[in-house]
């Protein structure tokens, strides 16, 4: 097999990160897969594991750009503007295959995945932004409110 160069090896890499952002953004990330990304591309899984040695490495797809992408979501003027932005939020496709992938890294994971690093994040800008509020009780809310919006459960399935 021919080798390509680096320059070129690059270009490829940035596509196919940008097949897995796009992928995980719509889908989830039980969607980026080898099986997939082969599928999309048209190139063998062994090849795919020349950039992705891992499915593990599949992350580095996200490196800089899920941040942006949730605090475009939502609104730091306030507590309640911040927990109302966030349930809207959930709404969004994009914004909820977020979150589903912090609550999978959290149980996968726990402490040691890099959904960690994320969540502590987004702990020190609520913290910038809302500095008179408890930014560990904040994100335990909104996290709870992840959750239930996650399984589907509202006011309506709650006992009167």
């Amino acid at each position: 097999m021919a080798r390509i160069s680096k320059a070129q090896w690059e270009e490829n890499f940035a596509s196919y990160n940008a097949l897995i952002l796009d992928i995980f953004l719509n889908e989830g990330w039980d969607h980026v897969t080898y099986d997939r990304l082969s599928k999309e591309t048209g190139l063998r899984k062994s090849t795919l594991q020349g950039y992705y040695p891992s499915n593990s490495d599949f992350e580095v797809a996200m490196k800089g750009k899920v941040f942006p992408i949730i605090l475009q979501h939502l609104d730091f003027s306030s507590r309640t503007q911040l927990i109302d932005s966030w349930q809207k939020a959930m709404k969004e496709n994009q914004f909820k295959m977020i979150m589903r992938m912090f609550v999978m890294h959290a149980h996968k994971k726990g402490a040691e995945g890099s959904g960690r690093l994320g969540v502590l994040g987004l702990a020190k800008f609520i913290s910038d932004k809302l500095p008179n509020e408890d930014a560990l009780e904040i994100i335990q809310l909104l996290f709870g409110l992840t959750v239930t919006e996650l399984l589907g459960i509202d006011r309506s399935d709650m006992p009167s």
